[in-house]
């Protein structure tokens, strides 16, 4: 549940117009720090396009509140100012543990019988904390043997994740919590008829919680930092964290060092919950469908109860500049990278605007000097530039991944390059307006999504900053001059920074001996008191909508293949996407080829200036190349369509290949062969491809280092030229007539027939087997899965249920017998997967992540549960409301229009098929998912699992059936 942007992940990029535009998620430098308290405004700002208006309860607590009535659900975050920065530096970890606590319930809720519980509680308290003093291994084991029979004896009235379990029912969905340096926050996503159960369970929740079930939730949380240290870019990024941010608490692992996890103070975490956990600490924000007088009376009813108690006082800490070049060195099996990073200061900084502009002109995936002079270039296998801004200072980062025979300290130097060209000023007013033109773009987009409307107005208040000041960022920005961007750069990118490397090489993994864990109960049929009354608080049905053709989208048939549009109903924006049924199956050097269309120009223009002037308009233009289908994919804004596909069809026409970009690309995909081979999530995906589909694995039917050395840029074009010849449907969503845009689409006379694609088929073994690769992990990773039958749309329904059954979440099957009963795992998950394609098969799949000492247990319990289900009334009661609440609330987004309606083509159906289904899923009963659940009884499972032989007990999982390892270049054509 860790979200992280600068530590969990440094290395996968926010993209820069989304962080910029909803802004850090952090404060500025403690001495630019606005007041603690938000600033009421009863009545929208004109000039704020989300019309938010920010109230404050009596006791401290901010609400913001943002109605959009676009679907009848409503986006639901509690942001509080308490983060990993806030740890007691002894006992680290303490804000990300009480994330995951807080889902455990309280007094009322999570439990059967709190007075019988109690006692069992308060004794586990005392005892973690006589094992945080104790420095005896013996004692300390004794301690935990204690601990353990007490958890066994507290769990007889628990019922784990019962808020999982009640959101559930109500149709809630996107139930979790993040926890980052400045913050924790929990969000969900709820139909607008359940806004006042969501205020009382939520209030409830702060006001009482209980953390029951701790010995089983440090076991996940500690594997859940077990995953972060088979995460080569979480490594590399922590170490710079370290490096750049070193004696203050940015410093930090949010996760906790290992030290601390493996033995937390209970009673440390509930001191941390009631200092921190304040109402004047913490904010609400909502929005959806709602009226925002009746939602404020919810939130001060529930809310309003939670008394006032005084406020943190914020200690904020110098951070010590690097002096001169400080470097820093990881070693993991992965890709080579290179980071170099500088301090800036934080986000309340009037320098902040400036910086965020000049960020963007080096990368803003398009147009950017990184973006043109390395990876158009093919200089390095890839490189970028991020901002990264917290409430104390922040950071710009440079990244780069050498190619072939590049080595680390050259991919930097091209980086320190293309700065000094910044610095130099190799850039135009032209560039600085495109920038803006793409905030613009960017702020439009948010305005559709409720998810992204409150993510803005919580991080105002995380940020300490006023929202009128929020609501004028755009106006700053456009402020910005190349004066200033000019001056940024040479006041903070200077000779002081950090340099980190990620080389090849054996990591340094602890060695943490598998707990002596008892299992808990899990009952499915525990309800507590406060549960029931929930569930029966009266609340309207939603009655749920289907689109119709003629209304929510339009069809226009066409010689060149069908146009399936969808109006916009917020903003100027289009998108179009040409989807094409013809892959590498068909044609096995067309992705290249497409690849290669990727760094071209078109007619007079070169490459760089073509993807200016796209940039310029506003417009993205990309490509898709898989094993059986390609696509175009065009976007911007409405008033540029006509020049961008112009631009669009040139490039097609005439593209403008420079005469060594061929032999540069193939470079950078030689070095990326071996990097798959290095790098975990590569391995992992072929692995698991090899085992769903054998020698027909699409990891399998790449380009071979042969192939690519034998590619001719005269072939390659004649593919791209033929390429828009073929026959295809394209998905337009704007504010254009659909007749109009078929006509603009229409430019040949004649088009070519691509022959249906072969169906997607699966293995399907005698006997159980397991496919093994090794890797030097602290964890292992499993996956599992059962081929089945083919799409039927008469078992849609069966479907549907038996994968939320199994695997739809917290309360799932999956994760509640795997993590919450035994501890096995952090990551625990699955269901039902349909195929793609009409004639492709479905299949059955379990996925988990877990300590290599745990996995052959783990993978032996995930198989049984697939193939002799554990059917309960209860849990099946509460996938049906779960399922019947999400048919009657979803609705599908207008972007997504053309796309569903593809889908549903591609797979037999006329229409929106969800009517007959929700009628269906009514009358669904517990007998109907026996029957469908049936068919993997005892049925021969496929295990993929990639880990340390030594660590995970190969000999054990040799019993799981059929042993196959697989090498490297068994997985890997080249």
């Amino acid at each position: 549940m860790n979200r992280n942007p600068l530590k969990a992940a440094r290395l996968a990029w926010t993209p820069l117009c989304l962080l910029i535009l909803l802004g850090p998620a952090c404060p500025a430098r403690a001495e630019n720090w606005a007041p603690l308290v938000p600033q009421v405004l009863e009545a929208p700002n004109p000039q704020d396009p989300l019309k938010a208006t920010i109230h404050r309860l009596e006791n401290g607590l901010t609400v913001y509140l943002s109605p959009n009535p676009q679907e009848p659900r409503i986006a639901a975050w509690i942001a509080v100012r308490a983060g990993s920065k806030h740890d007691p530096a002894d006992n680290t970890g303490q804000a990300h543990y009480l994330e995951h606590m807080l889902f455990k319930g309280t007094s009322a809720m999570g439990s059967i019988d709190y007075a019988k519980e109690r006692p069992h509680l308060d004794r586990i308290v005392s005892l973690y904390d006589k094992r945080f003093a104790s420095r005896d291994p013996k004692e300390r084991e004794a301690l935990y043997k204690e601990i353990d029979t007490e958890n066994i004896a507290a769990s007889r009235y628990a019922v784990p994740n019962e808020i999982i379990k009640l959101y559930n029912q109500m149709g809630f969905q996107g139930i979790n919590a993040f926890t980052s340096d400045e913050m924790t926050v929990y969000v969900c996503d709820l139909p607008a008829n359940r806004l006042e159960a969501w205020a009382l369970v939520e209030a409830e929740r702060f006001a009482h919680p209980v953390f029951r079930l701790f010995q089983s939730e440090l076991e996940a949380v500690y594997e859940e930092k077990n995953r972060s240290m088979d995460n080569p870019e979480r490594i590399l990024g922590e170490a710079m964290a370290k490096a750049l941010y070193k004696g203050h608490p940015y410093a930090r692992s949010t996760l906790g060092s290992v030290e601390h996890l493996k033995n937390p103070a209970l009673s440390a975490m509930y001191e941390f919950y009631r200092k921190h956990y304040v109402p004047g600490n913490m904010a609400i924000a909502l929005s959806g469908d709602f009226d925002r007088k009746a939602a404020l009376a919810a939130v001060k009813k529930y809310f309003g109860a939670l008394p006032g108690k005084p406020l943190p006082q914020p200690q904020a800490q110098a951070i010590p500049p690097p002096r001169g070049i400080e470097r820093v060195e990881v070693r993991y099996e992965a890709e080579e990278k290179a980071l170099i990073s500088w301090p800036v200061p934080g986000i309340l900084h009037p320098d902040n605007e400036a910086l965020t502009v000049m960020s963007l002109l080096l990368d803003n995936s398009q147009a950017g000097l990184i973006d043109l002079e390395l990876n158009q270039a093919q200089k390095v296998k890839g490189a970028g530039a991020s901002l990264s801004v917290e409430n104390e200072g922040g950071e710009l980062t440079l990244w780069a991944v050498p190619k072939l025979g590049q080595t680390l300290e050259q991919a930097e130097a091209l980086l320190l390059e293309t700065l000094e060209r910044l610095k130099a000023g190799a850039f135009t007013d032209e560039d600085l307006k495109a920038v803006i033109t793409d905030f613009e773009i960017g702020k439009k987009h948010q305005l559709e999504s409720n998810e992204r409307r409150v993510e803005a107005m919580a991080e105002s208040f995380l940020a300490f900053e006023p929202w009128a000041r929020r609501v004028q960022r755009l106006e700053r920005l456009g402020r910005v001059s190349r004066e200033n961007v000019l001056r940024v750069a040479r006041k903070y990118l200077g000779p002081n920074r950090v340099a980190a490397y990620r080389r090849p090489g054996k990591p340094d993994i602890p060695s943490i001996p598998k707990p002596a864990f008892t299992k808990i109960a899990i009952d499915p049929a525990r309800q507590s008191a406060f549960a029931a009354k929930i569930l029966n608080l009266p609340a309207k049905p939603i009655e749920p909508r289907w689109l119709a053709r003629g209304k929510d989208y339009f069809i226009e048939d066409a010689p060149q293949g069908r146009l399936y549009a969808a109006p916009n109903p917020f903003n100027d924006l289009f998108a179009l996407s040409w989807e094409f049924e013809r892959g590498s199956r068909q044609e096995r050097t067309l992705c290249a080829a497409l690849g290669l269309l990727e760094l071209s120009g078109a007619g007079s223009l070169g490459a760089e200036e073509f993807k200016k002037r796209l940039y310029r308009l506003g417009t993205s233009l990309s490509y898709s190349c898989g094993e059986r289908s390609s696509g175009v994919h065009l976007s911007g804004l409405n008033e540029n369509l006509w020049p961008s596909l112009e631009l669009m069809r040139e490039r097609f026409e005439t593209p403008n290949i420079a005469p060594d970009i061929l032999k540069k690309a193939v470079e950078v995909a030689l070095g990326a062969h071996q990097d798959n081979k290095k790098n975990p999530g590569s391995v992992y995906q072929a692995l698991a491809e090899y085992a769903m589909r054998g020698r027909k694995s699409a990891v399998l039917n790449e380009l071979t280092d042969r192939e690519l050395k034998a590619l001719a840029s005269a072939s390659l074009e004649k593919i791209i030229k033929d390429f828009p010849s073929y026959k295809r449907r394209v998905g337009y969503v704007g504010n254009r007539p659909p007749r109009e845009v078929a006509k603009l689409l229409d430019s040949r006379t004649s088009w070519r027939d691509t022959p249906k694609p072969e169906p997607l088929l699966l293995q399907k073994p005698r006997k159980t087997t397991v496919y093994f690769t090794h890797r030097d992990m602290v964890q292992s990773r499993v996956g599992l899965f059962a081929a089945d039958e083919t799409y039927d749309k008469s078992h849609a329904v069966d479907y549907a249920f038996f994968g939320e059954y199994m695997g739809g979440g917290m309360s799932s099957v999956i994760f509640q017998e795997i993590r919450e009963a035994r501890a096995l795992a952090y990551a625990a998950g699955g269901g039902y997967a349909r195929g793609e394609l009409l004639g492709d098969e479905n299949y059955a799949y379990g996925r988990l992540g877990c300590q290599a000492d745990k996995t052959p247990e783990a993978a032996r319990l995930l198989a049984e549960l697939f193939q002799a289900v554990p059917l309960s009334q209860e849990r099946f009661k509460e996938t049906a409301k779960s399922i019947e609440e999400s048919l009657r609330s979803d609705r599908i987004s207008f972007r997504a229009v053309p796309g569903a309606v593809m889908d549903w083509e591609d797979h037999g159906l006329d229409g929106d098929p969800r009517p007959e289904r929700f009628a269906k899923a009514l009358k669904y009963r517990l007998e109907d998912l026996k029957d469908f659940s049936a068919r993997f009884k005892d049925k021969p499972m496929t295990f993929y699992i990639m880990g340390h032989r030594d660590r995970l007990g190969l000999g054990e999982i040799n019993k799981l059936g059929d042993f196959e390892e697989k090498a490297l270049d068994q997985l890997f054509p080249y």
